[in-house]
């Protein structure tokens, strides 16, 4: 390694990392380059990359911003293979540092040379001694004993040391790590997929405001995916403050927050929200192991704690189920005054009988049909003879369970909670915390399976988006109809005499609205006239309707007015398409009116989805008991609609360079074996492709 910017002074930015290097042990050669001093802690200095002898594997440059250039260009003719920049300056403070970055690439680039950063604090490998880094989390001083660990990626430097320091009191760390600050080069994408592969590596926390490209993420997140690797998520930039404060540190592109889900969602990432959480995540990987599902069995000591877990566990999605009948007569055999079913309370009596603890749980862990057992043992972690008992327990138990998960909640000193972990068993202070921590590891571990490719999919025919095509809503809906969505029946008519004509022929009531490429929001240009009764009706709603819309928008281009049957007695849903910046095509699905609009009540997918997926997304909704029959109302066509979206989401994977978004709000589902059907429809297409 060479250090460009070397200091003599071990806290200066550009003399940490020699300091890490020779104190983790590193045994590569480290060359420090300043052209001012003839040794730098103890190394003989050189004035320049030249004076180097031989190949330099990696460059760590700590110069000010406007020595960074000449920096690079030299470690480009010196043949290095990677270079980490430390200095900020650049993309993050806008379009002259974002010049003066791309110069980076393109002399990294024209040499074959790799960049880290710029902006960033470097990168870790505890195996190797390699301390590539500044950040002092590094010297923080460790728990005794060998520590699991966890990889970690961050785009933000800050965060990632942050997160570096918080594992060390937990007993476990976070290595090898990596920050990629602006991303000139190296990015998430690529550190995701390096650690999936590497078979070192159990797991993999990210910390990231945005990705430069979503199909390279797609293909690193696929990459664990198939691997079966958790990747832990925190996902910034959820906000519009945050996403506005996102671009300005770390110069990313934010995506949507529902897309970013619907990515996660396809790819088994486990998103948090906090970096406590993304620790605590970390944490439970590193010390214990996935567990087979999501059935819980809850031992406590604590009645309170038990109904306290049992709550918890029904709000995060656990299973609770009871011991069986047999298991529970052995436990009353045990300890008759003990509660067996489940949660099971030992009372304190698990502080008077030292057998107790190992003998309850042996039978929970043996009869039980638990995926993962969870210990209650309030504060008897921090007073002997009852740690030494819990502890000496649990030694017990986990030799003849080895494979057993179990997790534990418990107040302990720091060698009772060292002797714990070491066991293989995740510890947590909170109670709420270690069920929060088991349900995401019960999602995991069943959300590791095979994806099929969607239903259709394969010798399905490819349907463009043509120029010109879908600019109006009678064009768009001819559009849906074309892929196999059903749509309302309608007729386009240019005069008020055709209204009534078109009335008389669908019979009953009709909706009227305005046919103009220039009028979007047609209801606030007195656009629309729903429920007309009668063909004279319909006339008049003809001259209203064009009249109102030309003095509402004067240059608008008029096609005429649709006469389209209306259509009763189903449920009004919204079905969606937004192509995100980054990640590509989203499916939306909703209930219509007040459901989306102020309750945000809508699930969302990456496109392609089948049929069954669809289904999936349909039933996340809050509100999808009004489509299951509640309260009296018949039973929807759910069928019906989990095939529109389906179709809807091919049709968007087929054409995300020119289709930008798709509303069909209303979708009107009807009951049972009727069917569901478009009533209003907008295609909206990218600002390149029109």
């Amino acid at each position: 390694m060479a250090v460009i910017g070397a200091s003599s002074d071990p806290t200066k930015i550009g003399g940490r990392p020699i300091h890490h290097l020779r104190d983790a042990g590193f045994t590569g050669a480290i060359y420090p380059i300043n052209p001012h001093r003839d040794e730098v802690q103890g190394i003989p200095a050189l004035r320049s990359l030249d004076d180097v002898p031989g190949e330099i594997d990696l460059a760590i440059v700590a110069v000010p911003t406007g020595a960074v250039l000449d920096a690079v260009t030299a470690c480009a003719g010196k043949g290095v293979k990677v270079a980490i920049l430390f200095s900020a300056g650049f993309a993050e403070m806008g379009p002259d540092g974002a010049a003066l970055q791309e110069q980076l690439v393109q002399v990294a680039g024209a040499a074959g040379m790799r960049l880290l950063g710029p902006n960033c604090i470097g990168a870790a490998s505890g195996e190797i001694g390699a301390i590539a880094t500044f950040a002092f989390a590094v010297q923080l001083p460790k728990p005794e004993g060998p520590l699991p660990r966890v990889a970690l990626v961050s785009q933000s430097g800050a965060i990632g040391g942050h997160s570096v320091a918080a594992a060390l009191p937990r007993g476990f760390q976070f290595d090898p790590w990596v920050t990629t600050g602006n991303e000139a080069d190296i990015d998430v994408a690529d550190c995701v997929a390096y650690l999936a592969m590497d078979d070192s590596v159990s797991a993999i926390a990210v910390y990231m405001e945005g990705c430069r490209s979503g199909e390279r993420l797609k293909a690193a997140l696929d990459i664990a995916f198939q691997r079966r690797k958790p990747v832990i998520m925190l996902k910034a930039g959820e906000s519009d403050v945050g996403a506005a404060a996102a671009a300005s540190h770390t110069a990313s592109l934010v995506g949507s927050n529902q897309a970013y889900d619907a990515l996660f969602h396809r790819y088994n990432v486990c998103r948090v929200g906090s970096i406590t959480e993304l620790v605590q995540m970390s944490y439970a990987l590193a010390v214990g192991r996935l567990p087979a599902g999501r059935r819980l069995g809850i031992l406590t000591g604590s009645g309170g704690g038990g109904i306290l877990a049992a709550d918890a566990a029904s709000v995060s999605g656990l299973e609770v189920p009871p011991l069986p009948a047999a298991a529970q007569e052995r436990l009353k055999a045990i300890w008759s005054a003990a509660s067996v079913v489940n949660p099971i309370d030992t009372t304190a009596q698990v502080t008077n009988d030292p057998a107790l603890l190992s003998s309850f749980l042996d039978v929970v862990l043996s009869e039980g049909d638990f995926d993962v057992v969870l210990l209650f043992l309030t504060y008897i972690g921090m007073r002997r003879p009852w740690s030494d008992n819990v502890v000496e327990s649990l030694r017990k138990v986990r030799a003849a369970h080895p494979d057993a998960t179990v997790m534990v909640s418990m107040l302990g000193t720091d060698d009772v909670l060292r002797d714990v972990r070491a066991l293989g068993m995740p510890l947590f202070e909170e109670l709420g915390d270690a069920v929060t921590v088991t349900a995401r590891l019960g999602r995991l571990a069943e959300n590791f399976t095979v994806r099929p490719e969607p239903e259709g999919w394969s010798g399905r025919t490819v349907r463009r988006l043509g120029p010109g095509e879908a600019r109006t809503e009678s064009s768009a809906k001819r559009l849906l109809s074309d892929i196999g969505i059903p749509v309302a029946r309608e007729v386009l008519v240019t005069s008020a005499e055709d209204a009534a004509r078109a009335a008389e022929e669908i019979g009953g009531a009709v909706a009227m609205k305005v046919e103009s490429p220039d009028v979007l929001h047609k209801s606030e240009a007195g656009g629309v006239v729903l429920d007309v009764a009668s063909p004279d009706e319909a006339a008049a709603a003809y001259d209203r309707i064009t009249g109102a819309v030309r003095s509402a928008v004067p240059d608008a281009d008029i096609h005429g007015v649709l006469v389209a049957e209306m259509v009763t007695g189903g449920v009004e849903t919204i079905l969606g398409i937004q192509n995100d910046a980054s990640l590509g095509a989203t499916v939306v699905f909703g209930l219509g009116g007040i459901f989306v609009e102020v309750l945000g009540d809508v699930s969302c997918r990456l496109a392609p989805i089948g049929v069954e997926e669809a289904e999936a997304m349909i039933r996340e909704v809050k509100g999808f008991d009004l489509l299951d029959g509640a309260r009296g109302r018949p039973r929807c066509d759910v069928p019906a609609l989990a095939d529109a979206l389906s179709k809807l989401s091919f049709f968007a994977a087929d054409n995300p360079d020119v289709l930008d978004s798709i509303d069909i709000n209303p979708f009107i589902v009807l009951p049972e074996g009727q069917g569901a059907v478009a009533v209003d429809a907008l295609v909206a297409r990218r600002a390149a492709a029109h």
